[in-house]
């Protein structure tokens, strides 16, 4: 794991994941039949801008609106993180019908593998201020994760989504 040695690579590190999480849960939605679980995946893709918002606000004393703005609309991978998948119709064991369950399935793995990788970069940082904005983002993404498991429960048991306010706000 790449050592972060300052704020600047935690950010830019945070923003490509909500950048893929974002894309993610807006193929996810696309590929949902379900009203219900479209606006779920829907909902967590816009949680992904909330997070980038949230980041923001974090950082508000290490970077000015407009370098925060390159930052975030930004083409550029700050590196290949293959957290999220790009496409749910080419990964592996999934087939072209992926189904609602199959979506929450890789969006509960997928979360998982966020926290454990920003779990590594706090370890591996010796920066106080890496690893609190680190914490923060931690918190985040298991806020996604746990949601995530019970609408999967919600889903096995009963057959139907349920909607989660997943901000709890």
């Amino acid at each position: 794991m790449k050592k972060f040695s300052n704020v600047r690579e935690a950010i830019e590190t945070a923003i490509q994941m909500e950048k893929d999480g974002y894309a993610f849960y807006n193929k996810a939605a696309a590929q949902t039949s379900s009203d219900m679980g479209r606006s779920v995946f829907e909902s967590l893709a816009n949680d992904e801008l909330v997070h980038l918002d949230v980041f923001q606000k974090l950082f508000d004393d290490k970077f000015g609106e407009s370098e925060w703005d390159d930052l975030v609309n930004s083409n550029k991978k700050y590196r290949e993180m293959p957290i999220f998948p790009k496409d749910l119709k080419t990964i592996e064991g999934i087939n072209l019908d992926t189904d609602e369950l199959d979506a929450l399935r890789i969006a509960i793995d997928s979360e998982k593998e966020a926290i454990d990788y920003y779990m590594e970069i706090r370890a591996n940082s010796d920066d106080d201020n890496v690893k609190k904005i680190i914490d923060m983002i931690i918190e985040q993404e298991k806020k996604h994760y746990f949601l995530l498991e019970q609408e999967f429960h919600h889903i096995n048991t009963t057959g139907y989504w349920f909607e989660l306010d997943y901000l709890g706000t």
